[in-house]
């Protein structure tokens, strides 16, 4: 499926794609019976290493943009859902200062502000 059939909304601040299909029980948005971050982290990406979760920088489950997420191992994901964890962490996955340059969604997740405008 390319990107443009998405059913998605971007959010202006955050730069989440926010998906306007169906969610499952768990909140996470699904299509064709998978977790539509799932799919389009498969299809702009490439392969999800075995029996990792993708964990959602933004903490938002309805976003599939493949920059908030991050394949890592269960420990790593529960660990990172801990307010503490999140707020300590100094850099982005790209290596900017999370410091001086994030944003703080409304559900509680960083993100990079030098991401959202696509530096890398």
């Amino acid at each position: 499926m390319p990107a443009s059939d998405w059913p998605v909304r971007v959010d202006p601040v955050f730069g989440c794609w926010l998906s306007l299909g169906k969610l499952d029980k768990d909140g996470y948005a699904i299509h064709e019976g998978k977790r539509l971050h799932r799919v389009v982290y498969e299809a702009e990406v490439g392969a999800i290493p075995e029996s990792m979760p993708l964990d959602h920088e933004c903490r938002r489950r309805r976003c599939v943009w493949p920059v908030h997420l991050t394949p890592v191992t269960q420990a790593v994901n529960e660990g990172r859902k801990l307010w503490r964890n999140r707020v300590r962490r100094a850099t982005c996955k790209f290596g900017h200062d999370m410091t001086v340059n994030a944003m703080v969604t409304p559900e509680g997740g960083r993100i990079c502000r030098s991401c959202v405008r696509g530096e890398r």
